[in-house]
């Protein structure tokens, strides 16, 4: 026996008024958890704009060089010019300020954009959360041997970043 999938929707009786209440309470039920399921997706991008609009503290990517343990686990915003990006995944970006040699890492989040090489030598906008991290976690694929790698270091969990120029 040969099953078509149009079978489904084949009626072999005749359409009576008591059959097309049914039909349209289906399609109505129907159209009903279509709706209640797409209401749903509104407030997901609610919450990430409000995300977004963190109260962060306005600070110079030197001055988290310089002393960024005193600003653990708060969210800042500042302005740096990228160093290098990670191509293993764009999960990473190394920023750097006015002194010399010294660069910031900025780890990407399941909730931020991923970073893209094109950011190379770019300025970005960054807002992030500082952490503390063992300082294998910071030692990556630019990493010169011979450099001794520190117990600790501070890292930005980036919640978003920006294109300055």
């Amino acid at each position: 026996m040969h099953f078509s999938p149009l079978l489904v929707f084949t009626y072999n009786k005749p359409i009576t008024n008591k059959t097309m209440r049914k039909l349209r309470l289906f399609v109505a039920a129907f159209a009903l958890i279509g709706v209640a399921t797409s209401c749903g997706g509104n407030s997901e991008k609610t919450k990430k704009t409000e995300e977004s609009k963190v109260d962060a503290i306005e600070i110079s990517v030197d001055s988290l060089l310089h002393d960024a343990s005193a600003l653990e686990g708060k969210v800042v915003r500042f302005t740096a010019k990228v160093d290098h990006t990670c191509m293993h995944g764009g999960k990473r970006l190394t920023v750097f300020g006015q002194v010399e040699g010294k660069t910031l890492k900025i780890d990407g989040t399941d909730s931020s954009p991923a970073f893209v090489t094109s950011l190379m030598g770019k300025k970005v906008d960054i807002t992030g959360v500082v952490r503390k991290v063992p300082g294998s976690e910071v030692a990556d694929c630019e990493s010169e041997e011979g450099n001794e790698i520190p117990v600790f270091a501070h890292i930005i969990e980036c919640i978003d970043y920006s294109v300055v120029e």
